[in-house]
């Protein structure tokens, strides 16, 4: 039987030589187009973006003795999460006092160059931590990271959260070594910038990492003791409960904000937060059922490096179906599970899998960059409004995908390797 175009593509793929022309001639011209968007033309014309924006007044406000979180004492800072006011852990504006007294030029491409440093980071780690020798394999996810398109912008803006993405590495490295406590340390630091990595500490407690978890809270504390501590309990206490709350606002690509958007859909267009007593609910429900599924798959914790890459990755992919708030560029973090899953799919020739993660990022990326762009345009066709969903569609591919290669391993595979064997997924690392 002649095969079709999709078997035939496939079979293409697998020539080597078929795939180093293909991964060549992608990787130059998105390369270039990175380099020359992230990069050079950030340094001629750069972008205030958060850094300018939203870091260095409020390290200017902190300096001053005023109060960081003043303007979010009103609901509508949460209503719209504008630029100016701040919501995070006061340690940010702490750090970003220097740049106060440097020219804002070069304050920028300071911190664009730490930005790139952290692209650099992350994609070494993680190339280190998996095993990856071939550079077919590295190719690929240097294409896939450089090209997507949360990461892209987070970049351009200066986002901490990039800084983020290299801890997440980091902590990714130790983990696959065991109970190392610069694992921790590395957790601990970027819990104490966002809390978006919090869902990560708990996971590490409920395996026994004494030693991460112990790094980890100490980290925490020792940054959140010097940076700004006088705000520390009106953020946790006063802002903190407010900022997690789901709203129809585009910007919000959680669980709740899909809610939010479907049952009140004029929230979408900034006709009030929509949140009520019904999305409340539902959003804590969507929540729960995650940590009870995710703990129900995950179970006690894995012995081998493979399944521990698997629970790591598990953990990541669940934690933005946990919270009620979660930014698009906040999504970069899944860069990792995405990793994970890929390098398994490639090695293992799992066409599924390999599918499912790329469809993740395809919807979590570009998908929902057109839709928001067109939705900012103006454009009303009637199935366009639900483009905002793309990112959390792809955000729950990701992570159906990541409990059933956690499952394929629990039934597949022994919870000891065995030195000197070679089995079906330990293979895959070496």
């Amino acid at each position: 039987m002649t095969p079709n175009l999709t078997q035939r593509l496939w079979l293409a793929c697998l020539n080597r030589r078929f795939r180093s022309v293909l991964l060549v001639g992608a990787l130059v011209p998105i390369g270039l187009v990175y380099l020359a968007n992230a990069f050079v033309a950030q340094l001629l014309h750069p972008v205030k973006g958060d850094l300018l924006n939203v870091y260095v007044p409020a390290a200017r406000q902190l300096a001053s003795g005023g109060d960081l979180y003043r303007s979010c004492l009103s609901t509508n800072c949460f209503t719209s999460l504008a630029d100016g006011w701040w919501f995070y852990p006061p340690l940010i504006p702490w750090l970003a006092q220097p740049f106060t007294h440097v020219d804002p030029a070069v304050a920028s491409a300071i911190a664009l160059v730490g930005a790139q440093v952290c692209v650099g980071v992350f994609v070494w780690a993680m190339a280190r931590a998996l095993r990856i020798r071939d550079w077919q394999l590295i190719a690929m996810w240097v294409i896939a990271v450089i090209s997507f398109p949360p990461l892209i912008s987070e970049v351009i803006q200066r986002n901490v959260q990039v800084v983020l993405l290299a801890l997440s590495a980091i902590w990714f490295t130790g983990w696959l070594e065991g109970d190392r406590w610069w694992a921790g340390v590395a957790l601990g630091t970027g819990i104490a910038l966002k809390l978006v990595q919090a869902p990560l500490f708990l996971l590490g407690a409920w395996f026994r990492r004494t030693r991460t978890s112990i790094a980890a809270a100490a980290s925490i504390c020792v940054l959140w003791a010097v940076g700004a501590p006088q705000y520390l309990g009106e953020y946790l206490f006063g802002i903190l409960p407010r900022a997690n709350i789901a709203s129809g606002w585009p910007m919000n690509v959680s669980a709740g904000a899909v809610v939010t958007r479907l049952v009140h859909p004029e929230s979408l267009y900034g006709y009030g937060t929509g949140v009520d007593t019904t999305v409340k609910i539902v959003g804590y429900t969507i929540a729960a059922v995650t940590v009870a599924v995710t703990a129900i798959v995950l179970r006690a914790p894995r012995q081998d490096r493979d399944g521990r890459s698997l629970e790591a990755a598990l953990a990541v992919a669940a934690s933005p179906l946990l919270v009620a708030y979660v930014r698009p560029g906040q999504l970069l973090l899944l860069l990792l599970p995405m990793m994970v899953l890929g390098t398994l799919a490639v090695r293992r020739r799992d066409l599924r899998l390999g599918l499912a993660v790329a469809g993740s990022w395809l919807l979590i990326g570009p998908g929902y960059l057109w839709m928001s762009n067109a939705l900012a345009a103006g454009l009303a066709w009637p199935m366009l409004r639900y483009g905002a969903e793309t990112a959390f569609v792809g955000t729950l591919i990701l992570w159906l995908a990541t409990l059933q290669a956690v499952r394929y391993h629990g039934a597949t595979e022994p919870q000891v390797a065995v030195k000197g064997s070679k089995s079906r997924i330990g293979s895959i690392y070496t």
